[in-house]
This record gives structure tokens, sequence and C-alpha cells, in this order.
């Protein structure tokens, strides 16, 4: 009896590692979605582009939350399934693209396609309209501002709500300081 209950059990877990791992492999009929594709070239553009001053900022600042989002799990949002709630498609591609990319190539994603509010969707296109800066040019302070944005673009406004935006930057620029002694 022991035995037939191990045997069930062991060939439960080998057809269980199996089915995942054919659900992460390319040969997954899933990852050939129009905007799974799309999104995956999307990620491997946003390589190219140089934001390791935010994407340091970001990972400092966030290594002190509790309840952290991964990069990855956001750039997933920008594609379906559009169902209520929670689907077991999104899980599959967000394991697949945690299993691709690192998670400052998703990071780069997101501040490429974030939507910063008064449609202004990048951290380009943000930096130009808050501060008439390009990227490369912005000061730690207005850098920290625009990576305050990524938790919420509405409420860290800096137009809409200088002085929660103020508050916002002091906190990170603390952080920041704890860091580098």
């Amino acid at each position: 009896m022991l035995k037939k209950r191990l045997k069930i059990i062991t060939l439960s877990s080998i057809l269980l590692i199996i089915l995942y791992l054919f659900l992460l492999s390319d040969y997954n009929p899933m990852f050939e979605n129009e905007e799974f594709v799309y999104l995956t070239n999307k990620l491997k553009d946003s390589q190219k582009e140089d934001l390791k001053s935010f994407t340091h900022i970001y990972n400092i600042v966030n290594e002190t939350e509790k309840y952290k989002r991964c990069p990855c799990e956001v750039s997933t949002n920008f594609i379906g399934p559009y169902r209520h709630g929670y689907s077991f498609t999104k899980l599959i591609y967000i394991l697949k693209v945690e299993k691709e990319f690192t998670n400052d190539e998703c990071l780069n994603f997101q501040l490429l396609n974030y939507d910063f509010g008064y449609k202004n969707i990048g951290i380009k296109a943000a930096s130009k309209f808050y501060f008439n800066k390009n990227i490369n040019d912005l000061n730690e302070e207005e850098t920290i501002t625009l990576v305050a944005m990524l938790k919420n673009s509405s409420l860290y406004n800096p137009i809409r709500n200088p002085e929660g935006v103020a508050n916002r930057v002091k906190v990170f620029q603390t952080i920041l300081q704890k860091h580098k002694k």
C-alpha cells in the first residue's frame, strides 16, 4: 500500500515537472500570441537604453519595501487576457518573462512605457514635460521624482501635488544616503 502511494506521488510529481517545463518552453503555442511577441520584442528593445541611474535608484529604494512587485510582473500588464481577476495565462506569461529577462530589463521596459500623466508615455517624454530636460541632464532630485512617480503617477505628480512629491523625494534621498554609508 505504501509503495503504491509512493509511486503515485512520484509519477504525479514527474508529470507536474514535465507540464511546468512545457508551459515555459518555446514550444508552447501560447507564446506565439501577437501581444506576447510584441511584449518580448519591446523588452529586447529596452535593453538598448541606458537607464542605469533610474534603475539604480529604484532598486535601492525598493530594497526597503516589504511587498514589492517585480517589474516583470508589471510589464505583463501591457498584454491580455483582460478578464476580471488574475488568470493562469497571465501567470505563465509572468514566469516566461522572468525566465528570459532580468529585473533591470523589465524595469527599463516599464520606464520606457509607463504613463506618467498628461499623455506622457515613457521616461523621456516625462523628463521633457516635467523638467524640460533630456534624461541625461536631470539632477538627482529630478531623477528621484520620476522614480517616485512609478509608484503612482497621479499621486506623486509634481504639478498636481508638489508638496507630496517633495516629501516622497526626501524619503527616497534619506534611503539613498543610508545606502551610501
